[in-house]
């Protein structure tokens, strides 16, 4: 009998270390799969579409609009400097890459959508654009590098206003007079 006391007093020590192993293998499948939701490239089913959309680049055709001529007296100490300024406008749309395609009826006629469509943005161009100039000095306008800083300046400042179909490209002057 004493050797069955002996050992039935011996307690093994396998088991804690079974639930460690037990608890880190359920740790590295959990985040196994979370790693891999992470990494798998996301499945589209066959009714979903990805719609691309292209912004325009320069070999575009896109319609050009004239936005206006403009005479402003720009912001120098004398008050006696002013800036004499024709834009216009290189627009695009949705669907910018039709407007190649189209005779030169449609194009009249998509032009007279792009009139009716800037029509009620007139004013807020307008204001725009005379009170981006007006705030220049005339050391701001003279030179390469301020005019392509007025143009970007202009362009974000318009497509902020307009709230059409119609969004501005690029901005050209036709004409650029400082006095």
């Amino acid at each position: 009998m004493a050797e069955d006391q002996g050992t039935s007093t011996v307690v093994t020590s396998g088991a804690p270390n079974m639930v460690l192993v037990i608890f880190f293998v359920f740790v590295a499948a959990f985040g196994g799969v979370i790693l891999a939701f992470k990494l798998v490239p996301k499945m589209i089913t066959v009714n979903q579409t990805i719609e691309e959309h292209r912004e325009p680049n320069e070999k575009d055709h896109l319609p050009i609009h004239p936005i206006g001529d403009f005479v402003v007296n720009l912001s120098d100490l004398s008050g006696s400097r002013f800036l004499k300024v024709s834009i216009t406008a290189k627009l695009y749309s949705e669907d910018f890459e039709e407007f190649s395609k189209l005779s030169p009826e449609e194009k009249h006629g998509y032009e007279m959508k792009i009139e009716h469509d800037l029509g009620p943005s007139v004013p807020a161009i307008k204001d725009i654009v005379i009170t981006t100039l007006s705030r220049k000095k005339a050391e701001e306008v003279i030179g390469f590098e301020n005019k392509l800083a007025i143009k970007t300046e202009l362009k974000e400042n318009l497509n902020q206003a307009l709230h059409g179909e119609f969004k501005i490209y690029d901005i050209y002057f036709t004409d650029f007079i400082v006095q």
